[in-house]
């Protein structure tokens, strides 16, 4: 029987056939679930913060895992500071449309946002940032070809947990490798697995690329699932829109829905200015997909 030789918390970088790699003191752990946490059916996932037991030969397992502050559904990970969403100024036109549905996914798990507008070297990036700024998420213009504004970000997400996602075709895994050349092999192979049309994955991966610094890639996607945004009713969805806030409750009729009505502030403040277009747009769009569901689901 090996020797447990000390206790210690660390954090799950990956899981792979009930095995899990646990980041720990600056090492990396392959550790096994106690038993306990298999017969109670709990599921850790990449993120999860773990009390392990370490062996005498390197080994561990997990004791326990400590409480969650969030939890992502796609990607499936936990404990995220930032969700950093990419897209690009051209090449492919962007989506803004499926950019929002990612931006309420991060907003109901209470994350940090980050727009990091890839390519800005091909074309301007200001039309698309202020659209974003007007949300009041942080917007980083970049370019993975030319290093523009990859200091930047990279200074960001010094200390945090942060998971990076955007449809295929963006720059996503260019970026990644601009900002830690050590991901190079790893985004490599991804991208390689997602030219041949393999688009999800049942696991994500988070890297150690600095002291406290965690970051996930995820792989491109284009389509995001209603019913995985986490959101129990499309009457609650101008929550997860914060540019909406300041106006909710200053439409000329209560019970307002936000998407039509006479005096409604929210339309007032598109009209002139003050709210992206492209957004309202997305809330209109989804709090119709929403409901339909809840209609038909």
């Amino acid at each position: 029987m090996m020797n447990k030789i000390n206790s210690d918390t660390g954090v799950i970088i990956k899981e792979k056939k009930g095995l899990y790699s646990v980041s720990c003191s600056g090492k990396e752990v392959l550790c096994k679930a106690g038993s306990h946490i298999r017969k109670e059916g709990v599921r850790l996932v990449a993120g999860d913060r773990v009390e392990l037991e370490i062996n005498s030969d390197g080994s561990g397992f997990i004791r326990s895992a400590l409480p969650r502050k969030n939890c992502l559904s796609r990607p499936l990970v936990a404990n995220i500071d930032t969700f950093v969403i990419v897209t690009a100024t051209q090449s492919p036109t962007p989506y803004l449309y499926n950019v929002d549905k990612l931006t309420v996914m991060a907003e109901r798990a209470g994350a940090e946002i980050v727009i990091a507008v890839n390519k800005c070297d091909l074309k301007d990036e200001k039309e698309l940032t202020a659209v974003y700024e007007k949300a009041f998420y942080k917007c980083f213009p970049v370019s993975a070809s030319d290093g523009r504004g990859v200091d930047g970000l990279r200074a960001h997400l010094k200390g945090k947990t942060a998971v990076f996602a955007g449809a295929s075709g963006v720059g996503k895994s260019s970026l990644l490798n601009a900002l830690y050349p050590e991901m190079q092999v790893e985004t490599g192979e991804l991208s390689k697995k997602i030219a041949r049309g393999r688009n999800t994955t049942r696991h994500t991966e988070f890297y150690s690329v600095d002291e406290n610094t965690y970051i996930a890639d995820t792989p491109g996607f284009t389509m995001l699932d209603e019913d995985r945004l986490g959101i129990d009713s499309h009457e609650e969805l101008y929550m997860y829109f914060p540019e909406f806030e300041e106006y909710v409750g200053e439409c000329a009729f209560r019970g307002c829905t936000h998407l039509k009505e006479e005096g409604c502030a929210i339309i007032e403040a598109v009209k002139n200015g003050a709210v992206a277009k492209s957004r309202h747009e997305s809330f209109v769009k989804l709090y119709g997909e929403l409901k339909d569901r809840k209609r038909y689901g």
